[in-house]
């Protein structure tokens, strides 16, 4: 396969963040990094959208915060979507930017789910708010106005581990599944070694001291990397499960596993569509507002997944 050229505007993005210093992960205290991460992000950037509201649900004497886009003319469809952030930072408003173009792209309610992180809360603790944020508002169908057999679950990065995780422990659990997943550029586990993870996990945004960083905060033991709603990848099965639209980005080290992920998911019977984004990186849908290429690709995927809602 011919390797296209990094995108001139992401090439000049990565030459900018080299002239930023990036507090260093492993020695800096996490709050300081996660407000870092918070002020530096340019996904804030927002657009108008019909109404926007700030919801809760409890389980387990556990308390997660939600934020509901309602566009106008919204079908009768939910995006429930999970931040990014390798488990350890992202929050509601650093993802609003990017809900707003979701909701109106697809002309679909979005619920964006504010997940317990890491290192405070371990594995599989984001994986149980992800699960339980589902059955809240397959609970609450009504009261949201949207039909319970059009909700997708839909992450980025590691918020694409726990939408497929989400599906998974769906089907394990016999509870109603999602009517589709949206995996973009998801971390879901090593099969072994791949050329992108080789290739590209230095000087492309991701790096593989960020991965170790992540792994280690959100793990509470080195044997939690084999559970199979961790290292989805690697999980025996992978029948029964919603339609998927796996989006991956050229230049990201995950890119190999995404998409020998939906060579399993093809393989097992599940209906999955793949798009591997041309001179991307992993995050790109975050730099929207200095890369139109991103936000042309944002438009294609929220669409699409608008027209499988409707």
């Amino acid at each position: 396969m011919v390797e296209m050229p990094l995108d001139p505007d992401i090439k000049n993005l990565l030459k900018m963040m080299e002239s930023i210093p990036r507090p260093d992960l492993t020695t800096t205290d996490i709050k300081e990094f996660r407000n870092f991460a918070e002020q530096s992000a340019l996904i804030k950037t927002s657009e108008e959208v019909g109404e926007v509201k700030d919801m809760k649900f409890e389980h387990d004497a556990v308390t997660v915060r939600t934020r509901l886009y309602t566009p106008e003319n919204a079908g009768s469809g939910l995006i429930l979507y999970f931040h990014g952030g390798g488990f350890v930072f992202g929050s509601l408003d650093m993802y609003d930017g990017l809900c707003r173009i979701a909701a109106n792209r697809s002309k679909t309610r979005v619920m964006s789910v504010d997940y317990r992180l890491a290192p405070e809360n371990k594995f599989p603790a984001a994986l149980e708010d992800a699960l339980e944020s589902l059955r809240w508002v397959q609970r609450s169908a009504k009261e949201l106005d949207i039909d319970v057999e059009k909700i997708a679950v839909a992450g980025d990065s590691a918020g694409g581990n726990l939408a497929a995780g989400v599906c998974l422990k769906a089907r394990d659990l016999k509870l109603k599944p999602p009517r589709l997943q949206v995996l973009i550029y998801p971390s879901l586990g090593r099969s072994g070694a791949s050329m992108s993870m080789t290739e590209y996990s230095e000087n492309y945004y991701l790096t593989e001291k960020d991965m170790a960083f992540f792994g280690k905060a959100y793990l509470k033991q080195p044997s939690d990397i084999l559970d199979p709603y961790f290292s989805i990848i690697n999980h025996p099965n992978l029948s029964g499960l919603p339609e998927a639209l796996v989006v991956t980005a050229e230049y990201d080290p995950l890119r190999d596993e995404g998409e020998t992920y939906l060579a399993k998911l093809q393989k097992d019977g599940t209906q999955a569509t793949g798009i591997r984004a041309k001179g991307m990186i992993h995050g790109f849908q975050n730099f929207f507002p200095v890369v139109p290429a991103s936000k042309n690709l944002l438009t294609m995927i929220w669409s699409f997944v608008g027209n499988i809602l409707t």
